[in-house]
């Protein structure tokens, strides 16, 4: 008999009770962090930065770093973070492995695609379905933070379309709130598609929302075309940045975790499957040392192919130190960054860029999950497929969608885990014969 496939992981063993307190005082030293880099920059600078950062499009792939400065993209994310944690705590959120992930996923999309401006509706409009539903707004407080997504579709309205900006703003406003209504009951039913083995789960629900929304669009004449903004020139810098956060994420972590790196052995055995939460399943200290490691894998990653750190490279590295708390670790997220290298080199998919290749590996991660279930070759496979998928599906939502990966990872989970599964099958009838 197939093994039923669980979607919410709990059996763990006994860990120390989370200190709620401590880790949103890590969370809002973080923000802190972000706005006092940004603030080294001139005010001038900041203001002039922060306004064309506001005023943007905003969808793939503009690089705030580009369209702002240095200063204005760390400020806007620092200040997105402090006014998210701040609500989250206002909500009295349980901060959990999930939590962490959202929040530097918002964290890094902030330097490349979400603002101030743009990150509002969305959170309404699923907040207003909490109402509707007369439920706690918590409940649905993942669904607000990842389903920020496609705040690209706001921004698009409001200033890529060339409306009368106040009419444009209104419009984006209703549009986001209405994406934010739909959004929660979708991606509740989208994980059954992947069955948990895509981590951005709802990238692929907004995904799936910001493609009619485009087609809808293309319907009335309006074409959405991609953007590519990007700038190399603070590659230095945002080296020195991720490294610097994950030494004091590393540290924090061994003192937290005892001075040791007891229970990692343990961690590396999960599968990653969602909801993995390893903050719930090992506690804070050792989820802290997996989240460093994430992101020290990450860096040498795109030094190792000479690449370049951009807004979107910085982002996409954040994001994967987030899910180091929400099921990616070095076993079962290796294999899907070989598997989308092999392609890339080899030329099994078409020639891309290195940054296209390293922006495809850090967030094929998202795959992991395939690789911790069915083994390291399963991941490779999953790379591989995920390499040929995701640069052409773009189109599809005009880069409205910023989960542009998690979008392509859905397709590639749905198709492959049932393939997977009837192997395991096999193997097993073939063992038993």
């Amino acid at each position: 008999m197939a093994e039923k496939k669980v979607i919410l992981q709990t059996t763990s063993k006994a860990f120390a009770p989370i200190s709620q307190l401590l880790t949103q005082r890590i969370l809002l030293v973080y923000s802190c962090i972000l706005i006092i880099l940004g603030c080294l920059s001139s005010p001038k600078e900041l203001v002039s930065g922060s306004l064309n950062i506001l005023g943007s499009p905003s969808n793939l792939i503009s690089d705030y770093f580009a369209i702002g400065n240095l200063g204005s993209a760390f400020l806007n994310s620092g200040l997105l973070m402090l006014v998210t944690i701040l609500i989250a705590k206002k909500q009295g959120t349980v901060i959990t492995g999930p939590i962490i992930a959202a929040f530097l996923t918002l964290s890094g999309f902030s330097f490349f695609g979400k603002n101030l401006f743009n990150s509002i509706p969305i959170p309404l409009g699923v907040s207003l379905y909490a109402y509707i539903q007369q439920r706690p707004f918590n409940q649905y407080l993942l669904v607000a933070l990842f389903g920020s997504a496609a705040s690209p579709v706001i921004s698009y309205l409001a200033f890529g379309l060339g409306l009368p900006i106040p009419i444009g703003i209104l419009i984006g406003y209703l549009i986001g709130i209405g994406l934010g209504l739909i959004l929660p009951p979708l991606a509740a039913q989208f994980l059954q598609f992947h069955q948990g083995f895509s981590l951005y789960n709802i990238g692929f629900a907004t995904g799936i929302v910001t493609m009619f929304f485009t087609s809808f669009l293309r319907l009335f004449g309006q074409e959405v075309h991609p953007q590519s903004e990007l700038t190399t020139q603070y590659h230095l810098f945002l080296s020195i940045f991720i490294a610097i956060i994950c030494c004091l994420l590393f540290i924090t972590g061994y003192i937290l975790n005892g001075r040791s790196l007891t229970g990692y052995s343990e961690l590396l055995k999960t599968s990653g499957k969602l909801m993995t939460d390893f903050v719930t399943i090992y506690g804070l200290g050792l989820t802290m040392i997996n989240m460093a490691l994430m992101g020290f894998l990450m860096l040498a990653l795109v030094l190792g192919l000479q690449g370049q750190l951009s807004g979107p490279l910085l982002g996409a590295i954040l994001t994967v130190i987030g899910f180091g708390a929400f099921g990616n670790h070095l076993k079962n997220s290796i294999p899907i960054l070989i598997g989308v290298v092999v392609a890339s080199k080899l030329g099994l998919t078409a020639e891309i860029s290195t940054f296209n290749l390293l922006l495809t590996a850090i967030f094929g991660t998202s795959l992991a999950p395939i690789s911790g279930y069915y083994g390291g070759i399963a991941g490779i496979i999953a790379g591989i497929t995920h390499a040929a998928l995701v640069t052409n599906i773009t189109y599809l939502h005009g880069g409205l969608n910023l989960y542009n990966n998690g979008f392509s990872s859905g397709f590639v989970a749905a198709a492959l885990v049932p393939l997977l599964d009837e192997l395991k099958q096999l193997k097993r009838r073939k063992k038993n014969d």
